[in-house]
């Protein structure tokens, strides 16, 4: 045997030995007579790897999603595995057609199981982030298989019915400043009661168009938490990278609890402010003597833009729904709810 022989051998063994090669794999499964098609990206040196689900939208696919977020980047970087699954073929191209579980969801757990066989795959780091009818599958999942999925990152999806959690999940919802917020609050509004979180969220604008509300710390550690991205329509965010985001929100949660926490949030628990409506005035706990206020309509449409002294201000005449206080108070803006009956 030669030596350039015995070199290629050596490294052969070494890097079965200390991890797998790089690669992107594209397998088909059959479920139930469905046939679907899976893309996933496993990188190099991976050990006991997490798994992130990219759920594409409607008319899209695994591939093309795979090139649209990049997660393949950030995957390389923090040794996860990207899974980029496809519709079904049966169904009509890039349509989830059925959205309540029947078929979709089996058709994930079996790449889940093909993943683990290949790769040991940290199965209590498992997630999911979807655009628009991906969105609302990872909502699915969030409910229906809440002890597979540790955390879930909607992108302009929406949530269905209130459910029953085998275990508490982490959200991160985004969406666009052009799409209907209020129906985005509401599925919000949803997982606040799921995951007990506090009322009052903590709002921040981490970078130049990005709103974010954050809710936390709820239940054993989770936190619901929603990222508006002003000028944007029905689309994957372009203002920031999103895989990025979502990975940095993942990262931390696990099936069994939290390996970090949100400092930001952290120091709102420690000025905490609150708002109650009553006939017609609306009473700020917490805020001083004299802050800047904007009320925010069901449909996102700013309603008011006053000062309120000593604690409170008018709002008369208004519709019933839920309105959103925004106050600039204490060196920092806070976002709280409102009930007008």
């Amino acid at each position: 045997m030669t030596r350039r022989s015995l070199l290629i051998i050596s490294l052969t063994v070494s890097l079965a030995t200390f991890g797998f090669a790089q690669s992107t794999v594209t397998k088909t499964f059959t479920i139930s007579g469905t046939t679907n098609s899976c893309v996933w990206h496993a990188p190099s040196g991976i050990s006991k790897p997490p798994v992130v689900f990219f759920i594409h939208g409607a008319n899209g696919s695994g591939g093309a999603f795979e090139s649209e977020t990049k997660g393949d980047v950030v995957a390389d970087r923090e040794k996860f595995i990207a899974v980029y699954p496809s519709a079904s073929s049966n169904g009509g191209a890039g349509i989830w057609n059925d959205m309540s579980g029947t078929t979709n969801y089996p058709f994930f757990l079996a790449v889940i199981d093909t993943l683990d066989k290949r790769y040991t795959i940290d199965r209590k780091r498992v997630y999911m982030t979807g655009f628009s009818q991906g969105g609302f599958i990872s909502f699915v999942a969030g409910c229906k298989y809440s002890d597979v999925f540790a955390a879930i990152a909607p992108v302009s999806g929406h949530a269905g019915s209130p459910c029953a959690l085998k275990h508490l999940v982490p959200v991160f919802l985004t969406f666009g400043g052009q799409e209907d917020q209020a129906s985005f609050i509401s599925d919000i509004n949803i997982w606040l009661k799921l995951d007990s979180c506090p009322s009052t969220p903590t709002v921040t604008h981490p970078a130049t168009g990005i709103t974010k509300v954050s809710y936390g710390p709820c239940a054993q550690g989770t936190y619901v938490i929603m990222d508006s991205v002003s000028g944007q329509g029905h689309q994957w965010p372009n203002k920031q990278n999103q895989a990025e985001e979502v990975w940095a929100f993942f990262k931390p949660y696990s099936l069994g609890g939290t390996t970090a926490a949100y400092a930001h949030i952290s120091d709102a628990a420690r000025q905490p402010m609150s708002a109650l409506y009553a006939s017609g005035i609306v009473r700020l706990q917490g805020a001083g003597e004299k802050v800047q206020v904007r009320v925010i309509d069901p449909k996102g449409r700013e309603v008011a833009a006053v000062s309120a002294v000593q604690g409170q201000f008018a709002f008369k005449d208004k519709p019933s729904g839920v309105y959103m206080v925004i106050v600039n108070g204490h060196n920092r803006i806070f976002s709280l709810r409102i009930v007008v009956p």
